[in-house]
């Protein structure tokens, strides 16, 4: 039987937070019953959310309603633990109408532009302004909802590799993170859903690893959905071409090569599959769900000594009316999940992190953990070290990782988004494809067929020995750059709502993702209240070795155009940045105008040396912030938590999120945080049963 966030599903007629969609006037996609709950001698779902301003007690008390943390509170409070998630944010399906669940509007309020968010379902975080980029700054998009960014990412579900999740397991010296012990957890957390090969032409085929799945995962939805992207069909033909031949999905341990990627959308609804849609969603239905207090903001970390005893809460009045504060006191334990600014942050305002740092907001130190937020990985040319056997190493502390990203653009001869955006009767005739089916191009996120490699020669001989060396350090099965096609014009990413001529053509968007980064950035604080936002300065394209990179990545990224336009679908002139930029110097200049890095950057080059000036526009991003409370070993002065996720010199206070990550691992890391929430919530249960 399917096991599901819709198995037993109740109804339509009894969804009362029901739809305030755009496009769906007659169902929600928030699944479960309030008050149009029949009788049942069951309680009402209503009471699985608190009532802010009431002190109340608790086995755990888990920080944010995120990714990680409904899927660690759902876990607990399904075996009798009582459970408060504290999530600063509400519903996605209510407060965001149908744009956090129709898949092809996952792009809306993602844009660079700082002014691009949407403050019931986003933080509003821009960036530290960036030095020598005219002093902009660029919005870093964050789930602030349930759900978290698991409500606002682009879906995709891929697997870190073998070798990298070795290192992780190496790293922290815990062998239970290898990938093999990792796996069962990466199972339990979804369920997945076969391709329907009737769907795929001549032009395709999709081939999967059914062995990478449990029938008895879930609850997330993972699919490979109701439509196929035309414009991927022809990259599923293409990056074979440049040596990366497909592979049976990426979920697997490896990701080299090319294939269509899960996507973390339910078939039978093509709705969003969050953690809210699908573990807190279950929950509800099954009348196991945690006690769930929405719109409240942690605002302090309790301590008796250096035991984390509970959360001071606050639930902010609006529009004049006061705000209430309250104390959710924890029996067992404080876990955060607040995600990878956020967690940081509640940690320093309560007195864990850089002493001194701490001092200057007269915020009084109980443990010194230097690590929390840190992590500008300084002249990675430089900070090197050797192990016994004489390997290379790169010195890591903990840091701000991501996933920048840059684009090309050409014209197609398929139907993209472009199509809808001329032609406002088609828009219309898919939006009812929708509708009535659950299909067609409104069903997906892009082209789903998706490309991952070493930097291949020619390319690769381009690059510094300094480079090469920092390089050689990932594990061998660590891609560095992987190619994520889009079927819209992208631009400059500051509204992706706008980017579009409408000059009657399809566009299609060719990025590139640096998935073995080395520039790292910070989180500090901004204040010593939780209600005003941390510091980000992700320090984008700060080492030398990523500008190389990526200087050779955009070269590169012809090459893939060129097969293209040989095979006849792609329009053989650039429409962005156009065949007039040549030179590395040119290059870098587009760059530099659509990524904005880390020196803030008009990146200009010669041969073998980037320098940077100024420049005023914007980054596209994948969002992939992580590792700002490194997991580490006890004697490592910059690890913030232990293997288990507690952190350092306290007791009973975790990390559980992305911001515990001693690495950001390769491929889109909300498996990994699943799989990771589902580990620590199962070593808790196992620990409690066994006593």
């Amino acid at each position: 039987m399917r096991q599901s966030s819709h198995h037993a599903r109740p109804s339509r007629r009894l969804v009362c937070l029901g739809s305030l969609l755009l496009l769906l006037p007659s169902a929600g996609a928030v699944d479960f019953a309030l008050n149009q709950q029949y009788p049942n001698g069951k309680p009402l779902v209503s009471s699985s959310f608190g009532v802010p301003g009431n002190n109340a007690t608790f086995d755990y008390v888990v920080v944010g309603g995120g990714t990680a943390g409904l899927a660690l509170s759902t876990r607990l409070s399904a075996v009798g633990l009582s459970v408060a998630v504290i999530e600063a944010g509400g519903f996605y399906e209510t407060d965001n109408s149908n744009l956090s669940v129709v898949p092809a509007y996952a792009t809306f309020f993602t844009g660079s532009d700082p002014t691009n968010f949407q403050p019931l379902v986003d933080w509003g975080i821009s960036t530290t302004p960036q030095s020598g980029s005219a002093n902009r700054s660029i919005h870093y998009a964050r789930g602030k909802t349930l759900g978290g960014s698991s409500a606002r990412n682009y879906y995709l579900y891929q697997r870190a590799t073998v070798g990298s999740l070795q290192k992780w397991a190496d790293d922290v010296e815990d062998q239970s993170y290898t990938w093999q012990n990792l796996l069962p957890y990466y199972k339990k957390a979804v369920y997945f859903t076969p391709p329907n090969e009737t769907r795929y032409d001549i032009n395709s085929s999709n081939p999967y690893d059914a062995a990478a799945f449990e029938p008895s995962g879930g609850p997330v939805q993972v699919s490979f959905s109701n439509a196929v992207d035309p414009l991927g069909t022809w990259f599923h033909r293409a990056f074979p071409k440049l040596g990366m031949p497909q592979l049976p999905g990426f979920s697997s341990g490896y990701l080299v090569g090319s294939g269509y990627a899960l996507q973390t959308i339910d078939p039978v609804t093509a709705y969003r599959s969050s953690s809210e849609a699908s573990y807190l969603q279950t929950a509800l239905n099954n009348h196991s769900a945690p006690i769930v207090y929405k719109n409240t903001l942690a605002a302090k970390i309790l301590f008796n000594g250096t035991t984390a005893i509970g959360v001071s809460a606050l639930t902010q009045g609006t529009y004049g009316t006061p705000s209430v504060n309250f104390t959710l006191t924890a029996r067992k334990e404080v876990i955060l999940s607040a995600g990878a600014f956020q967690s940081p942050q509640l940690l320093m305002v309560s007195g864990i992190g850089n002493c001194t740092e701490l001092a200057e907001f007269n915020i009084s130190c109980r443990v010194s953990l230097p690590g929390v937020g840190k992590g500008l990985w300084v002249s990675t040319s430089t900070v090197l070290a050797f192990d016994e056997d004489l390997r290379l190493l790169l010195i890591r502390p903990p840091v701000l990782q991501d996933h920048p990203v840059v684009g090309t653009i050409h014209a197609v001869h398929v139907s993209t988004a472009s199509a809808g955006v001329n032609n406002a009767t088609l828009a219309n005739e898919l939006i009812q494809t929708y509708l009535q089916f659950a299909s067609g191009p409104d069903s997906i996120f892009g082209p789903d067929y998706y490309g991952f490699e070493k930097l291949p020669e020619p390319y690769r001989s381009s690059l510094s020995n300094e480079t090469l060396a920092q390089l050689a350090t990932f594990p061998a099965d660590w891609p560095e750059i992987e190619w994520l096609p889009n079927g819209a014009y992208n631009g400059y990413e500051h509204n992706k709502q706008t980017a579009d001529p409408k000059d009657g053509k399809n566009y299609g968007t060719l990025l590139v993702a640096l998935v073995a980064p080395l520039s790292r950035g910070t989180v500090t604080l901004n204040s010593a209240d939780m209600w005003h936002l941390p510091n980000v300065d992700p320090a984008w394209y700060t080492a030398q070795a990523d500008k190389e990179l990526v200087l050779q990545a955009f070269k590169r990224s012809r090459a893939v155009w060129q097969v293209l336009v040989d095979l006849g679908v792609a329009d053989p002139v650039e429409a962005l940045p156009g065949p007039s930029v040549q030179t590395d110097e040119q290059i870098m200049q587009y760059i530099g105008e659509a990524m904005i890095t880390g020196t803030g950057l008009y990146m200009s080059a010669t041969a073998s040396h980037v320098q940077c000036r100024d420049t005023d526009d914007l980054l596209p991003l994948v969002y992939h912030a992580s590792g700002t409370n490194k997991m580490g070993c006890k004697n490592d002065s910059m690890a913030v938590v232990d293997s288990n996720a507690f952190v350092f010199g306290t007791k009973n206070l975790r990390v559980v999120d992305a911001s515990a990550f001693p690495l950001l691992p390769p491929g889109h890391p909300q498996s990994t945080i699943y799989a990771f929430a589902e580990k620590i919530a199962d070593q808790i249960v196992r620990g409690i049963l066994t006593g």
